[in-house]
């Protein structure tokens, strides 16, 4: 009876389908160009640039399928047109491997993992698609080239976007793509965004959806009962479809009965929706092959419409001071730590109001002394957008000196003179002479360590080079530590220099200045690398040296 119900249901779907134009099958799986072909969804084309390839019409469910649509080694021309892939919750729901010379065009992808992924993916042309409700909406793997994404619609995406590839463009014919969370201003009217869309280098972010998800289209969540029970509470976006599954350590499985709201018990036979409500008690029980019923057990829903909420926290060394000052040095980490119902997708950050960067790691603040601006924002895994929240951080680089001066308390008498009665008499102690100078200290300067702390948008070749004296000698990272200096303490002023081996232009210097009296310490040298001609948005370098000083013979 149960498996009646699921074919009975497919039918349904299929008629609506037919009713549109559309028409329902399995998923595309293609390997190379021989894999073009009328079994595999292609309905007409011979594969070259005049007449490609057209897959075209197709309604496809991906449950129990890695993929929607898949082609991996091919060269030959083709279009993916007017297509709707539906849930994709395993992997992606189109997803090109190592090809060349595609287009996806008038398709819609929703409610899944991932909406389209290319890897090692060329000359692919992506318009005129809406992609929604999934936790990645557009991902572009390593070796994916000169790919044009544009007049698209991302909408309710956990991550929107990204990109790991090179030249690829997110804009064409000063027309971008439409997203969700964009929080920019249109003055002019002229429907375009007046600043970049952060997450990828959309300069022409669309202000209205070019395309439209289907009016049938919802977020879908798998429930694994064995799972949640731990929990006893989930969140979900409002309008989810839910998908229940249980398993069973012996014979398996057969039914899940569940109920909403201590409404009627129904059997589980497809995902269900949940709307118009913030919070829904669900209550079920699974059963199985032998009829063995495990206890009832309760859940609690609630509807996520809230985005996260994020702090920025600094590690060691840092001092808050009493004025609410955050100081901290070019070595300290910065931590963003997010929390949402439902999880948190990504994280974005922003230093000085440069670049906006995916956060993956803790950071340092590259500069030099003084405030620094830094940004952040969340995404949750239904496209809840934080608004951008700000700190200042101060930096403190230089290390205190100390002078010791002592000042005996004058009298407001005049000492009288000694009496000596026998000139031939030996001086007392208390008429020694002063104590003479020391002979002067020996103090050794090394250049103990290097790292480039930070890199985008430049080379990672680089030659590095110290100034002493006005000589400069250049130097590697694999020589450190390195001694640069022997000598008695003087006035000392130790420049290191980095600069790009195929863009002379990219490069920087940092000064230590040494004046006695020397002291033993260790010194940071902070050096921050902008294109000549350009700001953080075009590139940046962030080289961190440490300078040691040391009396010779620790």
């Amino acid at each position: 009876m149960r498996k009646l119900l699921v074919v009975l249901a497919i039918v349904a779907v299929a008629g609506t389908a037919f009713a549109q134009g559309w028409a329902p099958r399995s998923p595309i799986y293609i390997y190379g160009n021989d894999g073009f072909t009328w079994a595999n969804g292609v309905v007409r084309g011979s594969g070259t640039a005049a007449d490609p390839y057209l897959i075209e019409g197709w309604v496809i469910e991906t449950a129990g399928y890695d993929y929607g649509i898949y082609i991996a080694n091919t060269t030959a021309h083709f279009v993916i047109k007017n297509c709707q892939i539906r849930y994709p919750q395993e992997k992606a729901g189109i997803y090109l491997s190592a090809v060349r010379n595609g287009r996806i065009e008038g398709t819609s992808v929703y409610g899944g993992r991932v909406g389209i992924h290319l890897m090692a993916a060329s000359d692919i042309v992506i318009t005129g698609n809406a992609i929604g409700y999934c936790d990645y909406g557009l991902l572009i793997g390593a070796g994916s080239e000169r790919n044009k994404i544009y007049g698209n619609s991302i909408i309710s995406c956990g991550l929107p976007a990204r990109d790991e590839g090179r030249n690829n463009h997110w804009h064409y014919g000063g027309r971008g793509n439409y997203w969700s969370d964009y929080r920019g201003e249109d003055r002019s009217g002229d429907g375009i965004g007046d600043t970049m869309y952060e997450v990828v280098p959309d300069r022409y972010p669309l202000m209205e959806p070019p395309v439209r998800l289907p009016t049938d289209a919802a977020p879908m969540r798998t429930l694994d009962l064995q799972r949640v029970s731990e929990r006893g509470i989930v969140a979900l976006a409002p309008g989810s479809l839910v998908r229940l599954t249980a398993t069973d350590v012996g014979v398996g499985g057969d039914k899940i009965h569940y109920r909403l709201d201590e409404g009627t018990w129904r059997v589980y036979q497809e995902p269900f929706r949940l709307e118009g409500t913030a919070k829904v008690r669900m209550e079920y029980y699974a059963v199985d092959k032998l009829g063995n019923r495990e206890p009832t057990r309760a859940l609690t829903i609630y509807m996520d419409i809230e985005p996260p909420v994020t702090r920025i926290v600094a590690g060691d060394p840092h001092y808050l001071a009493e004025d609410g000052k955050l100081w901290a040095t070019s070595r300290t980490e910065f931590t963003l730590k997010s929390e949402d119902a439902s999880g948190v997708a990504n994280i974005f950050f922003r230093i000085n109001e440069g670049q906006w960067k995916e956060y993956v790691r803790p950071f340092t603040i590259p500069g030099p002394e003084g405030p620094h601006k830094v940004d952040y924002y969340a995404i949750d895994l239904y496209g809840n957008r934080e608004a951008v929240q700000s700190a200042i951080i101060w930096k403190d680089d230089t290390a205190p000196v100390t002078e010791a001066v002592a000042k005996e308390e004058e009298s407001p008498f005049e000492p009288a003179a000694p009496v000596n009665d026998d000139p031939e008499a030996e001086p007392s102690a208390a008429e020694d002479p002063e104590p003479s100078v020391p002979a002067d200290i020996s103090f050794r300067v090394s250049l103990t360590k290097g790292e480039l702390k930070e890199l985008h948008g430049f080379g990672e070749e680089w030659q590095l080079s110290f100034v002493l004296n006005g000589e400069e000698t250049p130097f590697d990272l694999a020589t450190l530590p390195l001694v640069v200096y022997r000598g008695e303490a003087r006035d000392l002023a130790l420049t290191v220099r980095a600069q790009e081996v195929d863009a002379p232009g990219n490069s920087g210097e940092a000064v230590l200045t040494l004046r006695p009296p020397w002291i033993a310490a260790t010194y940071g040298l902070n050096l921050g690398i902008l294109p000549p001609d350009g700001g953080a948005e075009e590139g940046m370098a962030h080289w961190w040296f440490t300078v040691r000083v040391e009396q010779e013979g620790e």
